[in-house]
């Protein structure tokens, strides 16, 4: 399952589409809280996330996923251009970060890479 937290709903669906498009399911959410309400642990294949959300900043939510022991690879979506995000995504590990609007081909590319890696 790949998750998608944007707080826009055309950007969900665009990446829904996308995704599906690849073969990918994906489920989709406009806040961070609603992702851990319905977030299931046994199908943590990947997370796209906003790290510019109207209910918080993307990086408390990695800081909740730490707490929490949840080790959910990450792809950060952004129209953000501060450098200082960049560094703090990596400082958290995160896959890719990658800038709005985004490259279809590079997102499955990075999807596909880290499914992959899981398997080998």
């Amino acid at each position: 399952m790949i998750y998608i937290i944007d707080d826009d709903q055309n950007v969900r669906e665009g990446f829904m589409i996308l995704l599906k498009s690849a073969g990918f399911n994906s489920f989709s959410y406009s806040s961070t809280e609603q992702f851990f309400k319905s977030y299931n642990s046994e199908e943590n294949d990947l997370l796209i996330l906003d790290v510019d959300t109207s209910d918080t900043i993307g990086f408390e939510l990695l800081e909740r996923l730490q707490k929490k022991k949840i080790f959910l690879p990450v792809i950060i979506v952004t129209a953000n251009t501060e450098s200082s995000n960049l560094k703090l995504a990596k400082s958290y590990g995160v896959l890719a970060y990658l800038r709005k609007p985004v490259d279809s081909e590079a997102l499955i590319d990075i999807i596909k890479y880290n499914l992959l890696s899981k398997i080998s």
